[in-house]
């Protein structure tokens, strides 16, 4: 073998033992969170995953599945009325720009979407209340406070996202600074 070919081997075996290496480190270093059970999450595409989906750490790890299940069938369940809610709003913002604008029509249209968002909404919790009432107390306690944690979390983000667009829109727009002499 010529000096040459032994070289380009040394220089793969080199390669391969550095991504070898690499690999290594990276499972060791990421194993133990690889490794542990994460929910299911059900998102539209460019969205925060739902919150919901947290409240399940809150259980001992024999709940988890159960939980993750009622969720999914729960959230599965109300997609369809979400969606259809979310098409009815679309149509009456457009009826709102339309020439032909009636404004009684377009109401009652935003009143069905969001008599179905409420629906979609209240069926979610009594499927949680139901879960909740085949728990141990204990087990039980911890639920509750996780979704109270997660409503505070909903409220609070949503609150922050108004206060942060009424601080956009009453902040003076920037004025041009002039150089002075």
């Amino acid at each position: 073998m010529n000096g040459r070919g032994l070289l380009y081997g040394l220089l793969g075996s080199l390669a391969l033992n550095l991504f070898l290496i690499g690999l290594g480190v990276g499972a060791w270093a990421l194993g133990p969170r690889l490794m542990q059970p994460a929910p299911v999450v059900i998102q539209g595409q460019g969205r925060a995953p739902l919150p919901f989906w947290a409240t399940a750490r809150a259980l001992s790890p024999q709940y988890r599945p159960a939980f993750n299940a009622v969720l999914r069938k729960a959230l599965m369940g109300k997609v369809a009325d979400v969606r259809e809610a979310r098409a009815i709003k679309r149509r009456a913002f457009d009826a709102m720009a339309s020439g032909s604008f009636d404004a009684e029509k377009v109401a009652a249209d935003l009143d069905r979407a969001r008599m179905l968002e409420v629906g979609a909404r209240a069926r979610l919790e009594r499927d949680m209340v139901v879960f909740a009432a085949t728990l141990p107390p204990e087990e039980r306690a911890n639920l509750a406070e996780a979704m109270r944690a997660t409503m505070n979390q909903m409220v609070n983000q949503r609150f922050q996202r108004q206060w942060e667009a009424r601080q956009q829109d009453a902040a003076p727009p920037p004025t041009p600074q002039s150089a002075q002499p």
